[in-house]
């Protein structure tokens, strides 16, 4: 093959070609060194080595991935993305949603024998399950940002496609520094492996309370982030449902992002896991929502808000 922005061969090079292949013409040494190495989850299959430390070493020897000229395109796309997965650990705000949860079964409006009796059942159906599928305890959040050129007055404009949210209109865009967009599931359980309805039941207000709990997880994770050098504010989520956007919206924010990579999808015209989210965060020099928070389950229609219902 010839030289070129796409192909290029060092035959002088002592360890060229540096994998095995059956091809050497076709050996494209132009990503030496390949840019997705640190990435946990790459265009290849590595294996994995142990170090006396225990600590896990990754090993491409066998990878040729980025070592064919046909996957060009598919580095660069790898190399232009801007989004992040985070990674949440359920351990580290447990109180916090058994808090939620709380709040969700009502157990301040129960007597002290049925309080005791619920708590105890939803405290042994989560950490039975969740001891026993542990992977569980991990939630992985997709965060794509984007420009404060997106944030229109009473709509989002990302690419062609325009998104209807009417809380835009009663904010001070100035203030906008930047936003994401965010997609996430909780952990997916079967709830039917409770041993009674009650903690069948249990199993299911889980899954919400982890969704709320995560949310207010990631505001607080993008707060502190873009706070380094000065005080910045993350807006409260906000998405389909909330806020003035349409639950129509879903399918397309879901387009924006290549949410599968954190399990999330968009098939038979619902989001898969049912216990999933997409939304949006907006960061600022202050605070955006303070005073409009009658628009919080607003759905952006006549029948939302007092805003949207005198539209």
């Amino acid at each position: 093959m010839d030289a070129s922005y796409r192909f290029f061969q060092n035959r002088a090079c002592e360890f060229f070609p540096c994998h095995a292949v059956e091809d050497v013409e076709k050996f494209n040494c132009l990503f030496c060194y390949c840019p997705l190495y640190l990435r946990e989850k790459c265009l290849g299959n590595p294996s994995y080595l142990v170090d006396g430390r225990g600590c896990k070493i990754k090993d491409c020897s066998n990878c040729t991935v980025v070592h064919r000229p046909e996957m060009y395109d598919e580095i660069m796309h790898q190399l232009s993305r801007q989004d992040q997965v985070l990674e949440l650990s359920i351990r580290s705000f447990w109180n916090e949603i058994l808090e939620r949860m709380a709040e969700i079964a009502g157990w301040h409006q129960m007597d002290e024998e049925m309080k005791r009796e619920h708590r105890s059942t939803a405290v042994s159906a989560v950490t039975n399950l969740l001891q026993k599928h542990k992977y569980l305890y991990r939630v992985e959040v997709m965060l794509q940002p984007f420009d404060k050129s997106c944030v229109q007055n009473g709509w989002f404009q990302f690419g062609g496609q325009e998104i209807r949210c009417n809380v835009l209109e009663r904010i001070d865009r100035s203030q906008v520094e930047n936003g994401y967009i965010y997609a996430f599931h909780a952990p997916d359980i079967n709830v039917d492996e409770g041993e009674s309805l009650l903690a069948k039941y249990y199993l299911e207000v889980f899954q919400i309370a982890c969704m709320d709990v995560c949310r207010q997880q990631i505001q607080d994770y993008l707060e502190r982030k873009h706070s380094v050098l000065q005080k910045q504010y993350c807006s409260p989520s906000f998405g389909p449902g909330y806020y003035g956007m349409d639950i129509d919206a879903v399918p397309k924010l879901i387009s924006f992002l290549e949410a599968d990579t954190v399990g999330v999808k968009w098939q038979e015209d619902k989001l898969y896991p049912i216990m999933s989210l997409v939304g949006v965060y907006l960061i600022s020099k202050g605070e955006l929502l303070a005073e409009c928070k009658d628009c919080a389950g607003c759905l952006g229609q006549a029948g939302g808000c007092q805003y949207c219902m005198n539209r």
